[in-house]
């Protein structure tokens, strides 16, 4: 808990929580007979996952003792002390998507982004809009707020590091955003083949047609008529935002950098896109618990 407490920036009510959740967790795999954390299996965490539920803990203390044990899986594979497959990883993953609520599949994203037409000023703008929201974990006002001085898409090693963004995001707190990959690509077409044939005076990012900044409202219409133009009702833009987020927690990444990522105060606001874990260990239970 010392290195947590020393690289992580947590308050110390939380970090007493992780402690707590991981002397309870290391009580129940040791009535498994597991000597210490190196043999944990998958199923044992299940288990003890389900322990916590019919113990009648909370959805957010439950999602929060499970980031706790990641955490000390991240530990301790970073200081060689654990090899393998970490137990904290789990199948049961692919099925979920059609299940919860107000977020798009990997398969539906990249349907979204491919919807608009990669030619023209048009549909290369509204692919790196597409691209800001969902690679970017943006809000539509910080996307279409963006200034060409707000972008540093390109570092030293050119392709090797992602770029970065600079947000102002709300009360004006300013972060730094990587953008990489194919939505840096999809950004960097705009600013190259679109932008230059509408750029007036304005610094804006994101143009209309006569040159002024993308407003809000209209990046609001843009994106539900890519939803339906892929097949996707009922989508708006925050749910890219959900999405990204929400891919980013399934992948590995966990809360506290989450949290910086989406430029939340409050790692309670971040907790809430973990319905996503509870839902994929309830599922690896249900599949591979013998009383499930």
């Amino acid at each position: 808990m010392a290195a947590v407490a020393a690289e992580s920036g947590l308050s110390r009510n939380t970090l007493q929580a992780y402690r707590r959740d991981l002397e309870r967790a290391a009580v129940f795999f040791g009535g498994l007979g597991r000597a210490d954390w190196t043999a944990i299996t998958p199923d044992d965490v299940a288990s003890w996952f389900a322990a916590t539920r019919a113990e009648g803990l909370a959805p957010a203390s439950q999602t929060r003792a499970l980031s706790s044990l990641r955490g000390l899986y991240r530990f301790l594979r970073a200081e060689g002390l654990a090899e393998g497959r970490d137990p904290t990883r789990f199948g049961g993953q692919p099925r979920l998507w059609q299940r919860l609520p107000g977020v798009l599949g990997p398969e539906e994203s990249l349907a979204l982004l491919d919807a608009p037409p990669a030619e023209g000023w048009k549909g290369l703008r509204d692919r790196a809009l597409l691209a800001l929201l969902y690679g970017g974990g943006l809000r539509v006002s910080e996307a279409v707020g963006l200034r060409l001085g707000d972008l540093s898409l390109r570092g030293h090693d050119g392709d090797a590091q992602p770029g970065v963004l600079r947000v102002l995001g709300k009360g004006g707190k300013e972060r730094l955003v990587p953008f990489g990959g194919g939505a840096r690509e999809r950004l960097e077409d705009w600013l190259r083949e679109g932008r230059p044939a509408l750029a007036g005076d304005t610094q804006a990012v994101l143009l209309t047609r006569s040159g002024r900044a993308l407003d809000r409202h209209r990046a609001w219409r843009l994106v539900r008529e890519y939803a339906r133009a892929a097949g996707l009702p009922h989508i708006h833009p925050h749910m890219l935002r959900h999405s990204c987020a929400t891919h980013l927690l399934l992948g590995g990444g966990d809360l506290r950098s989450v949290q910086e990522f989406l430029g939340h105060a409050d790692l309670r606001t971040t907790e809430r896109y973990t319905h996503v874990e509870v839902d994929a260990l309830q599922a690896l239970h249900r599949e591979h618990h013998p009383r499930g």
